[in-house]
């Protein structure tokens, strides 16, 4: 039967291998595997991928598509059409909608399908006992997670978001562990820092006559260690299955790892900043800040490790896109920055090409991992018959000097202005259809649907 795409002559990577072949393309998803060319069907549309990769799109597992606020309809035109350049297709977006979290999803999810441009999933931020009510209804819903964002409370509260305290957590994963008991594929996703310690911190560098530190001085690894070791035990005790976002200290996959060995059943994530950037880098204190903050070498090499040997599960962007204007003055700056487009670049380029980590791995952390653990595979994450034809031709030979003049981002600045990354993503197809070719964005504001996750028992 004619397809209607072929890609033919590509090093095919997925998850557990590599070989040179090509993809048949029908109605959206992938018809037809070969290593022979001439074992493809016939098809309107030829492409040669000689001297190319081809992966399944990206599952961008950490998404901030509106953070902060810059106008909803086009933040989500830009920040998706940011994340088909970078060669991701499906992202989870945190929904951030304190009560009414049900029926704020359906009016987000209605909203992003008339303007964005690749896939969505999303988790959502809980607050009060209210919340943990409405937990079965998102999981109904579409939704694998909800997450506790332990170190926003009391000062360092989100604007217009309550803080919560170790009780709400407690409910929140019993809650999570009653549904898993019931055979729901669910989890808790939490950010681990102590808020506590880190305004004693805080206080006392206020008081400092220099105040030329950084901010991974002032939120020190002490804060996420503390708080990492705490989750861990409440997750033991409940039997809720926990999942550890942006994990930044090199501790931490030792900590993972031991965890599990003792019956825990808890996945770390990790994001591509926390792996090449340290806190003294020269784009300044500012711009660079972030929670967690960024760390020493030391940490990046030992998280580059954790994800090569599987303590370490999944690369997520963290996506925040931070303007200059949100990030003035040191204590009161915005914290977050714009990390999607450049996410598969620096795993390409810091990870493959500088041997760190296989390109089967990187597939791996960056798109069979995160489509599993949020219930979208196989339609995600993967190259197999009947997936969705969601695929990223790389060109891992390819040398960019970053700028961020050529992001699709509203971010009007780029942690990596300069720096020059071999391997880059040159296409991506989304359900069949290209929607980035040559960092030019195809596919029409629209484009990008809602997919429930398959959580069901």
């Amino acid at each position: 039967m004619e397809a209607d795409t072929v890609i033919k002559n590509a090093t095919i990577v997925t998850h557990d291998r590599t070989f040179k072949g090509g993809v048949a393309i029908r109605k959206g998803k992938i018809s037809a595997i070969a290593e022979e060319a001439g074992a493809l069907p016939s098809a309107r549309n030829v492409i040669d991928a000689s001297g190319k990769h081809l992966i399944p799109g990206l599952v961008d597992a950490h998404m901030h598509l509106h953070y902060p606020h810059n106008g909803l309809e086009p933040n989500l035109q830009s920040e998706s059409q940011s994340s088909a350049a970078g060669g991701v297709t499906t992202i989870i977006h945190l929904l951030l909608t304190p009560d009414g979290l049900l029926k704020n999803a359906e009016k987000f999810v209605k909203v992003y399908e008339d303007n964005g441009v690749v896939d969505l999933n999303m988790t959502a931020a809980i607050f009060s006992e209210d919340d943990v009510a409405a937990i079965p209804d998102l999981v109904k819903f579409g939704m694998p997670a909800v997450k506790f964002l332990l170190p926003y409370r009391g000062a360092e509260a989100l604007d217009g978001m309550p803080g919560i305290d170790d009780g709400i957590l407690y409910l929140g994963l019993r809650k999570v562990a009653e549904l898993a008991a019931k055979g729901y594929r669910v989890f808790s996703r939490v950010h681990t820092e102590n808020v506590e310690i880190f305004e004693r911190r805080k206080h006392e560098y206020l008081k400092l006559k220099n105040q030329n530190f950084q901010w991974g001085d002032v939120r020190d690894k002490i804060c996420e260690l503390d708080s990492l070791a705490h989750c861990i035990q409440l997750a033991r005790m409940t039997k809720c299955p926990l999942y550890v976002v942006h994990m930044t200290v090199g501790e931490g996959p030792e900590m993972i790892s031991r965890a599990r060995a003792e019956g825990v059943n808890v996945t770390a994530e990790t994001c591509p900043q926390y792996l090449v950037l340290t806190k003294d880098e020269a784009y300044g204190r500012i711009l660079g800040k972030v929670n967690p903050p960024l760390r020493e070498k030391w940490d990046n090499q030992q998280l580059w490790e954790g994800l090569k040997n599987g303590s370490v599960s999944v690369v997520g962007s963290d996506h925040a896109p931070c303007k200059k204007v949100h990030k003035k003055e040191f204590w009161t700056a915005h914290v977050g920055m714009a990390a999607v487009e450049t996410m598969l670049p620096v795993m390409l380029s810091e990870g493959v090409n500088k041997g760190r980590l296989s390109f089967e791995r990187v597939v791996e952390t960056c798109c069979y991992n995160p489509a599993k653990i949020y219930g979208l595979a196989p339609r995600k994450g993967c190259i197999s018959i009947g997936s969705d034809a969601d695929l990223v031709m790389v060109d891992l030979k390819k040398k960019v000097k970053v700028k961020n003049e050529n992001l699709h981002t509203q971010a009007d600045y780029c942690v990596f202005e300069g720096k020059e990354m071999t391997g880059w993503p040159v296409a991506t197809w989304l359900r069949g259809e290209m929607i980035m070719k040559d960092n030019k964005i195809l596919a029409k504001p629209g484009y990008g649907r809602w997919l429930a996750a398959d959580v069901a028992p």
